[in-house]
């Protein structure tokens, strides 16, 4: 109920500020400026303010009067009122830096003698007004909110959900002013370049100049402070702050489009360059791309020195570990696709070459295209991959070979290249019989089947190779396992009737048949339905005990570890627990065993529920629709 309210409160607020802010700004906007403005549009934004000031001030005050009681201290902790907070500031700040963008782009166009009208043809004074306008009712809401939210900082620290909301805010900011001032740096290196080249439009480049300069002054003050900001924190908010997700998502994130930004920019660099060496004229301006590679090189180095120093100092919890995998894999699969795309296309273009005995013009530019998606694709592949491959050998590297991304980007490849070598066999196989029985085919036959017999190579080559990697991971955890196995002694231990510890002796027994496992029965019944004497003997040597939850007090004096099966007896129930049967508890049992065998940590196994049902049926009209895709190549082929 409380949780409602809350939300009922806080959204009401949101939407009655931001209606009565932006109404206020529009009216002065219309004073500044002095245009003819309808008669309408300030009755409406009159009436905006008339009814939605009053409404957000009664539930304001509403929020306010339950923040300060103290019997709802808690208000000021709750995620819905720090969600309302920092969604309010970012919907102040955000407005206010284009605003502030708009300003100082009118104010250096007019020192440079180049403001140009925008599409509402403003002049330079009425521009300026209307961003002053915008500016000084956003700064004073934004000012006032920001000081609720400090004082109740202090009430109720960032913690928990409250750090993910102040995170989201000031990393989000962070990245915005990122962008703006990698934009400044290539923006402006592009403008020298351009200057300095053959043919200079200094004309032209004033007006980008004064947008360039006034990018800068608003994007690289709001990056050095938000990113400041979040560097402190994780100097001095202890373990949350570093073990966040949401900052090596953050970084990540960052690294990951400066890679993508400079491999795709650097292939156009480099085909430009092939196109010279095999003798095509040269085509697109080097001024171009090349400061986009520069301003993405240095995103990118400076971030993967940033993660370098947050590993030093505070290691990498688990979610983080999945966050870095994501990365890696994600790199890698694009760098691989961009080198098979190379790869395919190169050895096309050499079987095509040898069956028509001509390199012509349009051969010569597919190598020239091809080598760049190759060259640029290779480093971008085996950096991230020998690194992802170094962490998952051998023995600690358990938990990587394990990971869902790792057996997500394994498996893509090996679905990438069964498809590859399906569509490509079937083509082959679709001409050689129809030049066989007789059809008629212009062409060369040959230099038709080239693109289709390279990619079927190169496929095969990538199902052997990602085929290996998977057997080799999977030889090693059977190794992890068998030497988990071998120090794990499991005793299932009933102090009942025996219903119970017999089913979890079966299910024991058929997932995990190589485990050593000692029935013990307190009670006769116990014992006769265990097939064993009653009594205690045996319990010495085990390292895993597993029984009902009656039995942890006799079993305290015992140093194994415990493993409890929640069951219900006559008249009671358990808080927070499902009730299962005995069938499926006996296999919970089993899967939390052979979980801890891996190393793992105990997850509950649930049965799918509508969203896993309605997903796999997805999945598999995705699969068909995919392999109707390849079929339809063929037909397009055949017709």
């Amino acid at each position: 109920m409380v949780a409602i309210r809350r939300w009922y409160v806080y959204l009401v607020c949101a939407i009655s500020l931001q209606s009565v802010t932006w109404a206020v700004i529009a009216l002065l906007r219309g004073l500044l400026i002095g245009l003819e403005r309808p008669v309408t549009a300030t009755a409406f934004e009159i009436a905006v303010i008339i009814v939605g000031l009053p409404l957000f001030l009664g539930h304001w005050l509403w929020a306010q009067r339950l923040a300060a009681t103290e019997a709802d201290a808690q208000e000021r902790g709750s995620a819905v009122r720090r969600l309302y907070l920092y969604g309010t500031l970012a919907g102040f700040l955000a407005p206010a830096l284009a605003n502030a963008f708009a300003l100082l782009r009118t104010l250096f166009s007019l020192a440079l003698s180049a403001y140009r009208p925008d599409y509402l043809n403003y002049t330079a004074g009425q521009t300026a007004g209307r961003a002053l306008a915008a500016l000084a009712v956003l700064g004073l809401m934004w000012f006032y909110h920001s000081r609720v939210l400090r004082a109740d900082s202090l009430g109720a620290p960032e913690t928990g959900n409250l750090a993910t909301v102040r995170r989201l805010y000031v990393l989000g900011f962070s990245a915005a002013g990122l962008w703006m001032s990698t934009l400044v740096v290539i923006h402006l290196l592009r403008w020298l370049m351009l200057q300095a080249g053959p043919s200079p439009a200094f004309e032209m480049g004033r007006a980008v100049l004064a947008d360039e300069l006034s990018r800068a002054l608003v994007g690289v003050p709001a990056w050095l402070i938000f990113w400041r900001q979040a560097q402190r924190l994780f100097a001095s908010q202890g373990d949350e702050e570093r073990e966040s997700a949401f900052r090596k998502l953050y970084l990540y994130g960052v690294v990951l489009v400066a890679v993508l930004g400079a491999v795709a920019n650097a292939t156009m660099i480099l085909a430009g360059f092939f196109r010279r060496v095999v003798g095509l004229t040269p085509q697109g301006d080097l001024r171009q791309p090349l400061p986009i590679v520069i301003g993405m090189a240095v995103l990118w180095a400076y971030h993967t020195l940033v993660l370098r120093d947050d590993a030093a100092q505070a290691g990498e919890a688990p979610r983080q570990a999945g966050v870095r995998r994501l990365y890696l894999y994600l790199v890698a699969a694009i760098g691989l696709a961009a080198l098979l795309i190379g790869l395919g296309g190169e050895v096309s273009v050499v079987i095509r070459s040898l069956a028509e005995r001509v390199f012509g013009p349009d051969l010569r530019e597919q190598v020239a295209w091809f080598t760049a998606a190759l060259l640029a694709g290779l480093p971008v592949w085996l950096l991230p991959w020998f690194r992802a491959q170094k962490l998952a050998a051998g023995g600690q590297g358990r938990e990587e070979r394990q990971s869902l991304v790792r057996k997500i980007y394994l498996y893509f490849y090996l679905l990438v290249a069964t498809l590859t070598v399906l569509s490509a066999a079937v083509y082959v196989a679709y001409r050689l019989l129809s030049r066989a029985l007789g059809a008629g085919s212009s062409g060369n036959l040959v230099s038709d089947l080239a693109q289709a017999v390279a990619y079927l190579l190169i496929a095969v080559g990538v199902w052997l190779y990602h085929g290996a990697v998977l057997r080799e991971d999977t030889r090693l955890a059977r190794g992890d396992r068998s030497e988990r196995l071998a120090g794990l002694r499991v005793a299932v231990v009933d102090g009942g009737d025996g219903r119970v510890g017999r089913g979890v002796l079966a299910a024991l027994r058929q997932e995990l048949p190589q485990l050593p496992v000692t029935a013990v029965g307190l009670t006769p019944e116990a014992a006769a339905a265990m097939e064993v004497a009653p009594g205690l003997e045996g319990l010495r040597e085990v390292t895993l005990i597993v029984g009902s939850w009656e039995i942890a007090a006799a079993l305290a004096a015992y140093s194994g570890r415990k493993l409890l099966i929640p069951v219900w007896p006559e008249g009671a129930d358990w808080a927070g627990v499902e009730r299962w049967s005995d069938e499926a508890l006996a296999r919970q049992v089993a899967r939390a065993v052979k979980q801890l065998s891996n190393g793992e940590e105990m997850r509950l196994a649930r049965p799918p529920g509508a969203g896993a049902i309605i997903g796999i049926i997805v999945a598999i009209l995705a699969g068909l629709m995919l392999l109707m895709s390849v079929i339809g190549f063929v037909a397009e082929r055949v017709f």
